[in-house]
């Protein structure tokens, strides 16, 4: 752990001396030593409560560019120096004799009107922080939206508290003067996925692409050419580690080279919102079978590395870390799954390579029927009839050099028609099928009586786990595992494998607690927003992980059967459809690892624009039978229709506007 000293400041009653950060595979730890204790707060007369809370900064944020996130502390409104995501609270009414209490969470929302706005999002479970002499918190990861290698940058801060309200207080204190800066380690255990050559001297795109005529291409050779791709997963990322026959940074990015464009294009699987044009400036298309649905754009430049979602249009440079190593010639990508996705073993790819240029389009250099200084030559000019580039500016495909099925590069890249305005059509690599392996192994929380287990494997497979004479099964459903361990003893010590045939077993080690839990979850900011299309999304936030069931319309939705997460949100479909004007309850319930369980409900009406027709919907109703419906519709029914009635107002006015016409003329 790092000791931050703040004996620098005075912060009064609520003065820091100083403070430790550290952390371990799964938690933050912070340590805050101050001369006021719970105890003092108890007795001391005043007119104001104490706060203390600590911020973090937006993991991995580059800049203040940062969306939805604050700049200043809660109460006094004190600037903290750097783009804060996340703020932690100790609750001072939470607190027991013990010295156990929960510290509360909150999401910056960003600037609204002229206030900062912050959410709560979660509170912790009972013991999460404790206070007596000093006051400690643990903080998962996951609450802090950290992750193996993400960096972030923490200050605490007291405050003399009026009120909750944003601004009515006064900060006592804020250390370090400037940001602790915190880099998680690397803990990540990776299994490979995919180890293939790429064909050497293949840098040519469709056959005679030249290099531009600047000196500051030297050697001349192997900057474009991939000669090796090697994909690996964790938990947590994908990782693409491309080597190329030379880097030199002649330019000095930050990233560690600075000739190379490497593109991502990732096919997740038959999606309707797949998209085939590629990102801008690569002059080229994907093949329709195999539409992407994730781009990831990498450069030596930090600013110009990036994500785009094909269903929703977003573009990001979260959670993706690029560098280049000049001795081994390789740039490494690595990508969160919560951008990439979880099923990296399932997906194909489209791994492009070009020339970067930092004022080109999409940061592609440009390439020309003839070489220029700064243009590759070998490719045709724009079409004459709309000025647009039609030859690509990808000079690398990787492919599977061994696979005598891999496509002919130089015929792919080369059938575009600057005449016909096509352009060349692209395909990709394929993951084989990889032997089993089981990585990731952790124990997620535990109670006084159960336990939560987590894993992950290369390909789907039931498993056993073995808890001395007690076994558990788990169905094998998707990649990564999760079950809950019930019927435990409490504190006890228990040694599990998560044995799967034809793999050596993971073992974990965990201690039940003392202590019983007999308190269930509380359920916060229950919302219900219609979207369209018949579905409701449902949010709402648990103050410990929690299981999901949605109750409405006398429907029944169920989400996490094992407690998770403090965060939810699902989407339901209800069947028959919400119809317009009537009120309807919906009800969630909840359950911890504990087993207790609490509910909470919503009513809510939607608007007529947003809904069903109340009239039988023959052609959607999937329990439907393809013979004729006998189903009728009363006249009393059709008479309150709206549409009906506005119907019958309209034939009135016309038969009475016929009628007055018809008598003038007569006149």
């Amino acid at each position: 752990a790092a000791k931050y000293n703040a004996s620098s400041v005075d912060g009064g009653t609520l003065d820091i001396d100083s403070f430790y950060l550290g952390y371990d595979a799964s938690n933050v730890y912070v340590r805050v030593d101050m001369a006021s204790t719970p105890d003092f707060f108890e007795v001391a007369d005043m007119d104001w409560g104490p706060d203390l809370s600590v911020y973090f900064m937006q993991a991995n944020a580059v800049n203040f560019n940062e969306v939805e996130t604050n700049f200043r502390t809660y109460y006094g409104n004190e600037i903290l120096g750097f783009p804060a995501k996340k703020m932690i609270s100790f609750d001072f009414n939470q607190i027991r004799a013990d010295g156990k209490a929960k510290w509360n969470l909150f999401d910056a929302q960003g600037k609204i009107g002229d206030d900062e706005q912050w959410s709560l999002s979660g509170t912790s479970n009972l013991g999460d922080t404790a206070a007596e002499e000093v006051y400690e918190f643990r903080i998962p990861w996951s609450d802090l939206g950290l992750a193996p290698r993400y960096s972030t940058r923490v200050k605490v801060v007291t405050s003399e508290v009026n009120s909750l309200a944003y601004g009515d207080g006064t900060d006592s204190e804020m250390a370090p003067p400037a940001p602790a800066e915190m880099i998680l380690p690397d803990l990540e255990q990776w299994v490979t996925l995919l180890d293939i050559d790429d064909n050497v001297g293949d840098e040519t795109g469709d056959g005679d692409y030249t290099y531009p005529l600047a000196s500051d291409f030297a050697p001349g050779s192997g900057l474009f050419d991939v000669t090796h791709l090697k994909v690996s997963q964790s938990s947590w990322n994908a990782r693409f580690e491309l080597t190329f026959g030379e880097i030199t940074d002649f330019w000095s990015l930050s990233n560690g080279f600075s000739h190379q464009i490497v593109q991502i294009y990732v096919d997740q699987g038959d999606m309707m919102w797949g998209e085939t044009d590629m990102l801008e400036g690569a002059n080229a298309v994907i093949h329709s079978e195999w539409a992407w649905e994730v781009a990831i754009s990498a450069t030596g430049d930090p600013g110009a590395v990036k994500s785009v979602n094909a269903q929703t249009g977003e573009t990001s440079a979260k959670g993706i870390e690029v560098n280049g190593n000049r001795d081994s010639n390789t740039v490494i990508i690595t990508v969160s799954k919560s951008v990439i996705g979880p099923d990296i073993p399932d997906y194909r790819f489209v791994i492009v390579a070009g020339s970067q240029d930092g004022f080109g389009p999409g940061k592609w250099r440009d390439v020309d029927a003839n070489a220029k200084t700064w243009r590759l030559g070998g490719g045709d000019d724009p079409s004459e009839l709309d000025g647009i580039n039609y030859d690509p500016n990808i000079i690398d495909i990787v492919f599977d050099a061994d696979d005598t099925n891999s496509p002919d590069q130089a015929a792919m890249l080369g059938a575009y028609n600057v005449e016909a305005q096509e352009y060349a059509v692209l395909t990709g690599i394929e993951i084989p099928e990889v032997a089993q392996q089981v990585y990731g192994a952790q124990v997620v929380s535990t109670t006084a009586t159960s336990a939560i287990l987590e894993w992950s494997t290369t390909r789907q497979q039931a498993a056993n786990v073995t808890c001395g004479n007690l076994t558990f099964p788990e169905q094998g459903d998707g990649l990564t595992h999760t079950i809950e361990l019930t019927g435990l003893t409490f504190d006890t010590s228990y040694n599990c494998s998560i044995v799967i045939d034809g793999v050596t077993p993971a073992n974990l080690s965990f201690n039940t607690s003392a202590e019983v839990d007999s308190i269930p979850p509380e359920i916060l900011n229950l919302a219900v927003e219609f979207m369209g299309l018949g579905s409701l999304k449902v949010t709402w936030y648990t103050s410990e992980e929690a299981t999901e069931t949605i109750e409405v319309g006398g429907q029944t939705f169920v989400g996490d059967t094992v407690a998770l997460r403090k965060n939810h949100e699902m989407t339901v479909v209800p069947y028959p459809e919400l119809v317009a004007w009537e009120t309807y309850t919906l009800t969630i319930q909840v359950s911890d690892a504990s087993g207790n369980s609490n509910t909470s409900s919503v009513d809510f009406v939607i608007a007529e624009e947003d809904a069903a027709s109340p009239l039988p919907d023959e052609e959607n109703n999937p329990n439907e039978s393809n013979n004729e419906s006998t189903d009728t519709v009363g006249v009393g029914n059709l008479l309150q229709n709206s549409v009906v009635q506005f119907g019958l107002l309209l034939v009135v006015i016309l038969v009475i506007t016929a009628l007055i016409r018809t008598r003038k003329y007569q006149d």
